[in-house]
């Protein structure tokens, strides 16, 4: 079970200590960091191919009939199962809302993000660190179903990948998506599902070959086990394999974090009124002015820098997507003429698995350095302080450095459009920001747009083909799609980049601004607390001194 209870004494602490100094900010950020720590699971995402048995195997466990099994994959939601002894069905809506239904048949699937079933189960209710996710099958060809996927990847999360027992194998699709999962998380099993319709030996072959196959795809090994909805101890064996997980390496990585950044701000906070508490008035608001110049010189800088990652995104990072991207399908051309045979569903889907790869690759590698990039470039060292003050300099070297030390520990605030009253605000405001350690939060924002136009747009591209070509042989179906639909996809491609690399741009420059904006923000409320702290307690210095010593040594020593 997940210890939160350290981290609630923490943050108990720090408000205390923050509440006694008017550290309001801070004070605040603690009230809503002890919502999301109790509130925190981590999830366990049942995912595989469409009707490989992941509803049936999660009825099984819930001990009664709740989700819908062998649904058509346009209309399946991830859903959520979470223990309540009174049973009822929310909806998490696109636009941030939440509302109860009576039947996942009352909403339409193009307007819920997921599904949430909360129900009086005893296996549920064991399950007490974890939501378990029924997901709809990523390789069912519709693009809303792998966002659907990413919504949970960067939340702390587990794996069970389901495998039908009587395909025998896994696909290339599926591979390169637990391929991606281990970039984000340790804690994935494998499931080899519907096991009755195999005799014993068959089905010790087909484990042999999904633990060889995913092997030398991913350079790891993974839990198997073999199972149906018959076995008498198919329950058993799925809570064995949840036990297997490590929640609280999870719990560790996502909400420790966010409370050892706030820390390390208090500490600032307490250092600056400790240091201004003898000074005169007129300094410490002398100081503030200069902050202010500083983070001004800094903005200024930044918009340069803005325009500079626009001009290389633009250029450079889109060209050479494209270019890669009119490789591969070249590369695959028989590929897809093959597919093109099967009708236009089949055609999109493998453009679809081969062009989605790259693009987050290349999204990944370039944003994944970018903000380094960034940061080198604003550096106080080169930036024309045309006032050339000591204090400026001083000012604008210390929030540098900050921003440096916050980019090597791989945090970025990334502004979400919607959120709700669960989700952690940085600021309280109408923008809110959440704490990712991942790049690929953005990446996967940033790929859907051009791979949703794709979808409506390559239909349309294969009925012109179909007059084009006829009852053409197979050299001149290749030709075809060589000549007309590859460019014509590499053109549209090329179109919708400029949309989707802006918002890299946009976020890049948001995030290092929040940070610069938050670094200042404290520390300038610290100075104006030590201008009203100065007068009271001119007389009680010393004692002052001691008392501020001792929090600030608590805090940096917690246990």
């Amino acid at each position: 079970m997940i210890n939160k209870q350290k981290n609630a004494d923490r943050a108990f602490l720090m408000k205390e200590i923050a509440k006694k100094y008017g550290i309001t900010k801070i004070v605040d950020e603690m009230d809503r960091f002890l919502v999301l720590n109790n509130e925190y699971k981590a999830h366990v995402l049942m995912i595989g191919g469409y009707s490989t048995g992941k509803s049936a195997l999660l009825n099984k466990y819930i001990g009664k009939q709740v989700l819908k099994e062998n649904q058509g994959p346009e209309t399946d939601i991830a859903t959520e199962l979470h223990f309540s002894e009174k049973e009822h069905l929310m909806a998490n809506m696109m636009d941030g809302t939440k509302m109860e239904i009576s039947s996942i048949d009352d909403i339409s699937s193009e307007e819920v993000r997921n599904i949430e079933y909360h129900l009086d189960s005893v296996n549920i209710k064991m399950q007490c660190d974890y939501v378990l996710v029924d997901t709809p099958g990523f390789d069912s060809g519709i693009e809303k179903h792998n966002k659907a996927l990413m919504q949970y990847i960067d939340r702390g999360t587990a794996f069970i990948l389901v495998v039908d027992c009587e395909t025998g194998t896994i696909s290339e699709n599926t591979l390169k998506f637990i391929n991606e999962c281990t970039n984000y998380s340790t804690d994935i099993a494998v499931i080899i599902n519907k096991c009755d319709k195999k005799i014993e030996e068959e089905i010790e072959d087909i484990k042999l070959h999904i633990q060889d196959l995913l092997e030398v795809s991913t350079g790891k090994s993974f839990s198997v086990i073999c199972t149906s909805i018959y076995d008498e101890d198919v329950v058993k064996k799925l809570n064995e394999i949840i036990a297997g997980f490590n929640p609280e390496y999870l719990y560790e990585k996502n909400i420790t974090a966010i409370l050892e950044k706030k820390r390390n701000s208090l500490v600032d906070a307490l250092e600056i009124i400790k240091n201004n508490e003898k000074c005169d008035t007129a300094e410490i608001e002398e100081e503030i002015a200069n902050r202010k110049l500083a983070k001004k010189r800094l903005l200024e800088k930044i918009d340069l820098q803005k325009k500079r990652l626009g001009i290389k995104l633009h250029n450079e990072v889109k060209e050479r997507i494209v270019l890669e991207i009119q490789s591969q399908l070249m590369w695959n051309i028989e590929l897809l003429a093959e597919a093109y045979k099967g009708g236009i569903e089949l055609f999109q889907n493998r453009v679809i698995e081969i062009i989605r790869p790259i693009m987050i690759a290349e999204i990944e590698n370039y944003s994944s350095v970018a903000c380094e990039d960034f940061l080198k470039n604003i550096n106080y060292e080169i930036l024309n302080i045309q006032d050339n003050t000591e204090e400026v300099s001083h000012v604008i070297k210390n929030v540098y450095t900050k921003l440096r030390e916050l980019n090597k520990t791989g945090e970025l605030l990334i502004p979400m459009e919607h959120s709700s009253s669960n989700e952690y605000s940085m600021d309280g405001g109408l923008k809110t920001y959440k704490t990712v350690s991942s790049i690929l939060a953005i990446v996967t924002d940033i790929i859907a747009p051009p791979l949703e136009i794709l979808i409506v747009f390559l239909p349309e591209i294969i009925k012109f083909l179909k007059s084009l070509a006829g009852n053409t042989k197979e050299q001149q179906l290749i030709e075809a799609i060589q000549n007309k639909i590859i460019p014509q996809i590499v053109d549209k491609v090329r179109n919708e980049l400029d949309k989707s690399l802006t918002e890299i741009e946009k976020i890049m420059a948001e995030n290092i601004l929040a940070n610069i904006e938050e670094i200042l923000n404290i520390e300038n409320n610290a100075l104006d607390i030590a201008i009203n702290k100065k007068n009271e307690m001119e007389i009680t210095y010393s004692s002052f001194i001691d008392v501020i010593d001792k929090d600030i040594l608590l805090i940096r020593k917690w246990g």
